[in-house]
């Protein structure tokens, strides 16, 4: 089985797409605070896929809802899927017989963090085995705010022995869409960064 997780908070209009994305998986949409309209279609969407709805009165961050997703997957396969992304064509299958051992994604980039380079995969879709997830101990809670945590999570899977893996998907990402209509939604970036950096160079001394 395949659980796709994905926070949500507002923008409702992004529902049709995602809904024709995620169909065939089990769904667990973690609804991060959204208004009482939103938070309506949200959970209908969820009824109408017969996935898990979880709601969240406060926005409890990227990192925390996914964890909060991982708890209550029963796939054997993960994905972490943002809530503005498209599909335009067939993927569920193509990730269904993914190897133990890696994380997968369709878009790898590098950070230089005290002149090393740390590849790391974008965690608007991010997927692997349920048990390396959680062999990890899933995304990192301390993060305040967006943006970094993704680097940070592969960076620490790198530690734990698990490689990276991009995946040619018919998946398309609306960049920033939530982000861009949720005012303070990046406060606190560059202290994610912050704390990222000092955890790398804590770790190479």
């Amino acid at each position: 089985m395949i659980s796709i997780i994905t926070p949500f908070h507002n923008c409702p209009e992004l529902i049709p797409a995602y809904e024709r994305a995620v169909m065939g998986a089990e769904v667990i949409v973690i609804d991060n605070a959204s208004g009482p309209d939103a938070a309506e279609q949200i959970r209908a969407m969820v009824d109408r896929l017969g996935g898990v709805y979880i709601r969240n009165e406060s926005n409890a961050g990227f990192a925390r809802a996914n964890n909060q997703g991982l708890e209550a997957a029963h796939g054997d396969v993960i994905v972490f899927l943002n809530s503005d992304v498209e599909a335009r064509g067939s993927w569920l299958d193509q990730i269904a017989n993914i190897q133990p051992g890696a994380l997968y994604g369709v878009q790898q980039w590098v950070r230089w963090v005290a002149g090393q380079p740390l590849p790391y995969l974008e965690g608007w879709c991010l997927i692997g085995k349920a048990d390396d997830f959680r062999s990890i101990g899933g995304w990192n809670n301390d993060f305040p705010a967006l943006y970094w945590e993704d680097n940070e999570i592969c960076w620490r899977a790198g530690r734990h022995g698990l490689s990276q893996r991009v995946l040619r998907l018919p998946l398309v990402h609306l960049n920033n869409y939530t982000t861009n209509r949720t005012p303070g939604a990046v406060d606190g970036a560059d202290t994610n960064r912050a704390m990222f950096e000092q955890m790398v160079r804590e770790a190479i001394q």
